[in-house]
């Protein structure tokens, strides 16, 4: 797993080597060349995204540690205007990175390329795949229980239970973003992010630790798999 930093900073499009999957880009499992092309594609746009929310962190960890001093004065339209900004682009970049990441797996196991999405493939899981690899099923296990919780988490940051928005849905389609200061108890002036009443500030890191964790998941799994090919000559 790479810092924040290293993925913001990393020469990700002249330096192949730094390529979140360039150790599973090449594969010699059997597909027609058409699936391949689009296997390395969504590879290749998952790299680029995962780094724009890496970017988008950053920022927005920026101005959070600007503004934790309680100075208001600072707290002006601007400062509202580009947290929420990159809050958005965060959650929007943090699910495009996911979904492609996730589309590449499913058809690497599969060989089908009718899945483009991380909730089709929390779907899929519920119902029992079938083709995920036997040492990652605890892992799927832990993200569906997540995924099918009663409260928020950070599944819901990127993606909705049953017929309810997530919040990446409500930012893109709703527009509910809230930036706004309070005084505690002990007079410290604090500020905070609302997003259809929920505060999603705590969540930042956590969402794209398991974004991180999931694409690693995926690296691994593919990894191993080639192993076996490879040892199996198949």
């Amino acid at each position: 797993m790479k810092t924040p930093e290293i993925l913001a900073t990393e020469l990700y499009i002249c330096d192949p080597a730094t390529h979140v999957f360039y150790d599973c880009r090449t594969i010699n499992k059997q597909y027609e060349k058409r699936l391949l092309g689009i296997y390395e594609q969504r590879l290749d746009a998952c790299n680029v995204k995962i780094r724009f929310a890496a970017k988008s962190l950053l920022a927005a960890r920026k101005i959070v540690k600007e503004l934790e001093h309680g100075e208001f004065i600072y707290f002006d339209d601007e400062n509202r205007l580009r947290l929420s900004y990159y809050v958005e682009n965060f959650l929007i970049f943090s699910r495009a990175s996911i979904d492609l990441a996730i589309s590449a797996y499913y058809l690497y196991l599969s060989g089908s390329k009718n899945l483009d999405s991380f909730n089709d493939f929390l779907k899929k899981l519920s119902k029992g795949i079938g083709v995920l690899p036997v040492k990652s099923k605890e892992f799927w296990s832990t993200v569906c229980k997540a995924f099918e919780a009663d409260y928020f988490t950070w599944v819901h940051a990127l993606v909705g239970k049953e017929k309810g928005l997530s919040l990446r849905d409500l930012v893109v389609h709703k527009g509910t973003v809230e930036v706004d200061t309070y005084v505690d108890d002990n007079d410290r002036g604090r500020f905070y992010i609302v997003l259809n009443r929920q505060n999603i500030l705590p969540f930042l890191n956590e969402i794209f630790d398991w974004v991180q964790k999931i694409v690693d998941r995926i690296r691994k799994d593919v990894s191993d798999a080639e192993k076996i090919l490879n040892r199996t000559g198949a």
